[in-house]
């Protein structure tokens, strides 16, 4: 019989869960470059990396990563640009410039040692909850829960009958059952093994019941109806994000790492609409205030180029340095 109590409280429970879990974790992993090696830097390197990036794309930049900036001490000392250069293909480039911030701070204050209390972890930048527990968890050993999408859909499903794919435990209550259900030992490969299983077995939308090491005891297992996915909106205006992104891209490929605004904007927006100057204005300007690009006029520095008049075609910028 299925268990549907919400609390998993039964000892014996837990112990099928902890055992069926670990045994298959063991033979499925999934082998990742940052796993099993005795390594906070690379823990905290891949967490970065992953924020809102395809594991595949992670997989093929992390081990160039590490050749360029081995450790802490490395990458403190990197300049923004060689970090934001490294970063290509990346997207979302503010997390490099985090990064970076923390790397500093590391080195400045924890001397050269990273943390490994979440609390601490989390005052550095660009370090929310789950990356502070995963560098806890996966780079120490300690014990303390991680909870990412996957081990909240996969908690979410074996303690309550959610009915569709969709439904999930909101994220407080995922992480205090996570921290009641860690095992008394290997609380690496518990996390592993449920980050593992909800991106392969148990996923969002077509989880895989009969495969499933813990389906016997699942409230959900077999019961989940997947909802008809309503049309998507219709964007018609492209987000200020992508457009950011591409400034990057573009002073990345530029000789110096600088570029002419005009250009920029004839090669973001295609067109010679009047308006584009503004919006171009304020995308350079949000970037420069996150200090990925600087802005000159001839040789002199423009501190805040949204309060400049100058035509496009006299405004240079440049990645930072």
């Amino acid at each position: 019989m299925r268990n549907t109590d919400s609390s998993l409280s039964s000892p014996d429970l837990r112990r099928r869960l902890h055992r069926r879990l670990l045994q298959w974790y063991r033979t499925n992993k999934r082998s990742l470059p940052w796993r099993d090696v005795d390594n906070p830097y690379y823990v905290l390197i891949s967490e970065f990396m992953a924020q809102q990036t395809q594991l595949a794309r992670v997989e093929e930049h992390f081990p160039r990563w590490i050749v360029r900036f081995p450790d802490i001490s490395t990458l403190a000392a990197a300049s923004r640009r060689s970090l934001l250069l490294a970063w290509s293909g990346m997207g979302y480039n503010r997390r490099a410039l985090n990064l970076h911030a923390a790397a500093m701070r590391i080195v400045e204050e924890h001397g050269r040692r990273i943390p490994d209390d979440p609390t601490v972890l989390q005052s550095l930048p660009g370090i929310g909850r789950y990356t502070a527990h995963a560098v806890a968890c996966f780079g120490y050993g300690k014990r303390v829960p991680v909870v990412d999408v996957n081990v909240r859909r996969v908690l979410s499903r074996l303690s309550r009958n959610m009915n569709t794919t969709e439904t999930m435990l909101d994220e407080k209550e995922a992480w205090i059952l996570a921290a009641d259900l860690l095992p008394p030992r290997a609380c690496y490969n518990w996390s592993q093994g449920l980050m593992d299983l909800g991106a392969g077995i148990c996923t969002a939308r077509k989880p895989r019941c009969s495969q499933c090491p813990l389906s016997t005891v699942c409230s959900s297992a077999h019961r989940l109806r997947t909802p008809e996915r309503k049309a998507a909106p219709v964007v018609r205006e492209t987000p200020r994000r992508i457009y950011r992104g591409r400034v990057i891209e573009l002073l990345r490929r530029a000789a110096g790492h600088c570029s002419d605004a005009e250009r920029i904007r004839c090669q973001i927006f295609g067109s010679t609409d009047p308006a584009d100057r503004q919006k171009l204005i304020g995308i350079l300007a949000s970037l420069e205030k996150d200090g990925m690009v600087t802005v000159y006029q001839g040789k002199k520095r423009i501190s805040d180029v949204a309060a400049h008049s100058a035509p496009l075609s006299a405004l240079r910028i440049c990645l930072v340095k």
